[in-house]
């Protein structure tokens, strides 16, 4: 964890500390496909092979077609518009700037003794940017914007996934109402637990999660019950080609089953010390983080924190355009205020290409 201390003869010491990242899985890490160039709306459409185009064959005569190899399958999915921005005092990122600095400024051991940034930022520690000279405030300015990148990005990434699993644009909250979410789109293909929609896609019965912690046993029979009874589609795909998502808590369950398990449990979980992952009848189980989290903390009481999802992961898109960027901020600083403002415009949508190959439940 690195650190920088400032020791002047004339104040206490101030030592500022770099508070460790919490880790948000990747996309790639999750799998999702990620459909770039969006500015608006597209229509995720796919085909289906079909069976039952043989027949029997009744010599010459007029051409009658025996059936369709394909069947076309169609999703809209809508992109919006997104902005993450804010302003503050200078002195508010002293802690950020450090942060920053100790990353670009030195890589293999952020040990900045005797350099110009360490004598730089003493000088902005000890007096702030107006004992800065003019040449040092163009530094101190790129380091800056070199340093709230670094502390940006991640938080709106954070945030993206966040809005990407929970949105909801009829949600009264200015959190969550940017566009629709994962979740709110899966309850709207299937609105009722422990049924099939006429779309495909299947939704299990209410996750009981007190039952489920009495008895660790159960979350088999959770994720069996989403394998027995998804589509024909997803149940025909090869096992390495799909994959379970949980929510923090059913991963917790999940995971200390899979390491735990014994032969007379006869149970499918399994875990892999050396990759650390979890499989479930030879199909990865990955967490979901923030999902549960979120909507223990901003959603009303009784709405259930908790998902077990089965598909393809592939399936699971993730929509922008090509123009945005969240892996930089656009930053600026005035000098006479002392102010910084930061700004990071994107696009975002959710969705899933495929409603038969998504089996849920909540």
């Amino acid at each position: 964890m690195p650190f920088f201390e400032n020791t002047p003869a004339y104040r206490p010491p101030v030592s500022i500390v770099a508070q460790p990242a919490r880790k948000v899985p990747t996309l790639q890490e999750l799998g999702f496909r990620v459909i770039e160039n969006i500015k608006t709306e597209t229509i995720l459409a796919g085909l289906l092979a079909k069976d039952k185009v043989t027949v029997k064959d009744t010599g010459c005569g007029e051409f009658v077609g025996t059936g369709k190899l394909a069947a076309w399958t169609t999703n809209s999915l809508t992109v919006d518009k997104l902005v993450a921005q804010d302003e503050d005092c200078a002195e508010t990122f002293e802690g950020t700037i450090l942060q920053g600095m100790l990353a670009q400024g030195h890589a293999t051991d952020s040990d900045l003794t005797g350099t110009e940034i360490e004598k730089l930022v003493r000088v902005y520690l000890e007096g702030g940017v107006a004992k800065l000279t003019a040449e040092q405030q163009g530094v101190i300015g790129d380091l800056l914007d070199l340093a709230l990148n670094e502390q940006v990005s991640p938080v709106v990434y954070r945030d993206a996934l966040r809005i990407w699993m929970l949105g909801d644009k009829a949600s009264a909250s200015r959190d969550y109402n940017q566009t629709d979410g994962l979740r709110k789109k899966l309850l709207t293909k299937n609105a009722v637990a422990g049924s099939t929609a006429a779309n495909g896609m299947y939704r299990g019965a209410a996750i009981n999660f007190a039952a489920l912690e009495a008895t660790p046993a159960l979350i088999d029979d959770l994720l069996q019950d989403l394998m027995d009874n998804s589509s024909d589609e997803l149940q025909d795909i090869d096992e390495d080609q799909k994959a379970f998502y949980l929510s923090k808590s059913l991963y917790r369950l999940a995971k200390n089953r899979a390491q735990t398990v014994i032969p007379e449990d006869k149970s499918k979980f399994e875990y892999d010390k050396v990759t650390k992952k979890v499989t479930f009848d030879g199909q990865e189980v990955k967490q979901l983080k923030l999902w549960e989290q979120y909507i223990k903390a901003d959603f009303a009481g009784g709405t259930s924190p908790h998902l077990a999802l089965y598909t393809v992961p592939r399936n699971l898109v993730w929509a922008t355009d090509l123009e945005s960027d969240m892996t930089t901020a656009e930053f600026k600083y005035e000098a006479k205020t002392r102010i910084n403002w930061w700004r990071v415009l994107f696009r975002l949508g959710a969705g899933f290409a495929y409603d038969r190959l998504v089996a849920f439940a909540i």
